[in-house]
């Protein structure tokens, strides 16, 4: 590697800038104190034919002609053109300024170069972890599918794995359509990893009146999937509100528990089996109580 002054025009853009767009306020910015204080810290390039390509530095390099700079300082490295997508990504990933998407195009084109076995490797060469590593290529790969639009973040469609592909795209979209905050999406993934199919189905539809609040105060307090049935079911013929559906799941499970404690022995059913205690030797005829599935035995004469 060497240090050297090239002329600006000799440079050309990095092809695998993981940045698409540069905000021209901010390099607006950098170019007024380039022109006060010239450029502090190198650019990294590479040596072509006749020009030169930039490995690092291309908003310095961009700044800087914007200051009208003629020439800059570079530092002049070799690198194989199966390095430049790495070395280009790590000058550039830990930057805040990158957008979700520019990162998940980014990290899939390094994990796609075949370069790392697993993403653990990838993440530990890339300074990052390895969550962040798989959310971001789960993300780019859910995108493709799905044509969603940038405004939503990696995390939002990260918080959805585990679903399947129609019910993260039902919740994507209402975040999409601002039916769902941040954190009603964690909360309604939580709710219907155990709602039943007709509750998930409600609190799924577009615009439903079936809120996440609602759906959360049935699933958590209602696990058997018939009760959780009546509770929406009443839910949607008299349209109750949060409190509302909190007294009725109040109701169900108090007329649950009288159920359980009235219906214990309904009638005894004779086996016609018999049972010779080993150590006393007396017998005893076998009942079976409904609708339970407990026994008791009763001693012959």
């Amino acid at each position: 590697m060497e240090f050297k002054t090239i002329p600006i025009n000799m440079i050309s853009p990095n092809p695998f800038q993981p940045r698409v767009s540069f905000e021209r306020k901010s390099l607006q910015e950098l170019a007024n104190s380039i022109k006060k204080r010239g450029v502090l810290e190198p650019i990294i390039v590479r040596k072509l034919e006749n020009t030169y390509q930039i490995i690092a530095g291309e908003r310095r390099w961009r700044a800087a002609k914007m200051a009208g700079f003629k020439e800059i300082l570079a530092i002049v490295g070799t690198i194989p053109e199966e390095d430049i997508l790495i070395e280009s990504l790590m000058e550039n990933i830990h930057r805040t300024d990158l957008t979700d998407t520019e990162r998940e195009n980014a990290i899939y084109e390094v994990w796609m170069t075949g370069r790392f076995k697993t993403r653990s490797e990838m993440a530990n060469a890339l300074g990052l972890k390895k969550q962040s590593i798989s959310e971001d290529i789960d993300a780019w790969e859910f995108r493709q599918r799905n044509e969603t639009g940038k405004s939503v973040p990696t995390y939002i469609i990260a918080r959805t794995n585990g679903l399947d592909e129609e019910e993260r795209k039902k919740i994507i979209k209402k975040f999409e359509k601002d039916e769902l905050g941040a954190v009603e999406v964690y909360s309604v993934v939580k709710t219907a990893r155990k709602a039943s199919s007709l509750l998930k189905r409600e609190l799924l539809k577009s615009e439903s009146s079936v809120t996440p609040r609602i759906a959360e105060a049935i699933v958590e307090n209602l696990p058997n999937h018939s009760d959780q049935n009546i509770a929406i079911q009443a839910v949607k013929k008299y349209r109750l509100n949060v409190n509302e559906v909190v007294n009725l799941v109040s109701r169900i499970q108090q007329e649950k528990e009288v159920d359980e404690k009235t219906v214990e022995i309904v009638s005894e059913v004779d086996t016609g089996y018999l049972f010779k205690c080993p150590v006393c030797k007396h017998t005893y005829k076998i009942f079976h109580n409904k609708p339970t599935s407990r026994h008791s035995f009763r001693e012959m004469p």
